[in-house]
C-alpha cells in the first residue's frame, strides 16, 4: 500500500535541489508519495531562536499549514526542523499530525529499497557524522542503507563532529576549522577521497574540500539514487563553490539567474558565500 505524506525539507536545503529531488525519489521508491514543503514560508522558527515571539509566530504558522494539509504524517529532512517539531512547535500550536525523520522512513522500508539498488558503486567512502542530533540516531540508519549498495566500501570512524550539523559550529571558526582538519585527516587515513554527508549544511560547507584537498563530498541520498541506476540531479551548489574564479562562477550560474535575484544582492550576499572555501 502506498502512503502519502508531507515531506518537509526545511529552509536552507533549498540550496541543494539535487538532494531534495533525490529524497523525494527515494520516498517514492519505498511506497511513499509526498507533498514537498519548505522554504521561508515553512520555517520551524529556529532562525529566530533569540526572539521568542518571532520564533513562536513562525512555528505556529507552519503547524497551521501542516494541520490544514489533510495529511496525518510529516516527514522531516532537517535535524533542526525535526528537533523543533518535537519540542518547541507543538508547544505553541497543537499538531494534528505525527512527525518522522526521513532516515527512519527509509530504514523501515529498506527491504523495498534493497532490490532496486542494482548498480554497483566501486568506491571507498567515509561517513561524516555529528554527535548532536539526539532525537533520531540517524547515522546508523544511513550506514545500514549505504551497506545495501553493491561495491560500496563504507568506513565508519570513531570521530563525530560537535553539533547536529556543520552549521552548528560555523559560529565558532576555530571549531569549524577543527572539523575540517579532522574530516580531511579521516579520508587520508582511510584511503578515501569521498566524504558522505547526512545533511544539507554539511554538504554545503564540506563540498569546497574538492578544491582545497581533492576530497569530494556527496550526500547519501545521491549515492542511493546512483545505485538505483538513475542519474542524480547535478549538485550545482558544489559546482559553483568549486568554480575557481569569480568569472567562472558567474558563467556557471548564468546571467539570467543572477538578474532574477538582482546583481547587487548577488554580489553582496551570494558571491561571498560561494567564494568562501573550507579553512583548516
Amino acid at each position: 500500500m502506498r502512503e502519502r505524506v508531507v515531506f518537509w525539507y526545511g529552509c536552507n536545503a533549498v540550496r541543494h535541489g539535487d538532494i531534495i529531488h533525490g529524497a523525494i525519489e527515494l520516498l517514492r521508491a519505498v511506497g511513499i508519495d509526498s507533498d514537498p514543503a519548505g522554504g521561508p514560508a515553512y520555517c520551524c522558527g529556529t532562525s529566530k531562536d533569540g526572539n521568542l515571539a518571532a520564533a513562536a509566530g513562525m512555528a505556529s504558522r507552519t503547524v497551521d499549514k501542516f494541520n490544514e494539509s489533510g495529511h496525518d504524517k510529516v516527514v522531516t529532512w532537517c535535524p533542526s526542523c525535526h528537533r523543533h517539531a518535537g519540542t518547541f512547535m507543538e508547544g505553541v500550536n497543537p499538531a494534528r499530525f505525527e512527525v518522522s525523520h526521513i532516515t527512519q522512513m527509509l530504514h523501515e522500508r529498506r527491504h523495498l529499497l534493497a532490490p532496486l539498488l542494482t548498480h554497483a558503486i566501486e568506491r571507498r567512502v567515509v561517513l561524516h557524522t555529528h554527535s548532536g542530533f539526539h532525537e533520531v540516531d540517524a547515522y546508523p540508519l544511513i550506514a545500514d542503507l549505504l551497506r545495501l549498495i553493491p561495491g560500496l566500501e563504507l568506513v565508519i570512524t570513531d570521530y563525530a563532529a560537535p553539533g547536529h550539523m556543520c552549521s552548528a559550529v560555523s559560529a565558532v571558526p576555530a571549531a569549524l576549522k577543527d572539523v575540517m582538519r579532522q574530516s580531511v585527516a579521516l579520508c587520508n587515513e582511510n584511503g578515501s577521497d569521498t566524504l558522505v554527508t547526512a545533511f544539507h549544511a554539511c554538504q554545503r560547507i564540506l563540498c569546497g574540500l574538492a578544491t582545497t584537498d581533492g576530497i569530494k563530498a556527496v550526500n547519501y541520498v545521491n549515492l542511493l539514487i546512483e545505485a538505483m541506476g538513475l542519474t542524480p540531479p547535478p549538485d550545482e551548489y558544489a559546482e559553483w563553490k568549486n568554480a575557481g574564479s569569480e568569472a567562472a562562477l558567474r558563467e556557471k550560474i548564468g546571467a539570467e539567474r543572477i538578474a532574477k535575484i538582482g546583481p547587487d544582492f548577488f554580489a553582496k550576499h551570494v558571491m561571498p558565500e560561494l567564494r568562501k572555501l573550507p579553512e583548516k
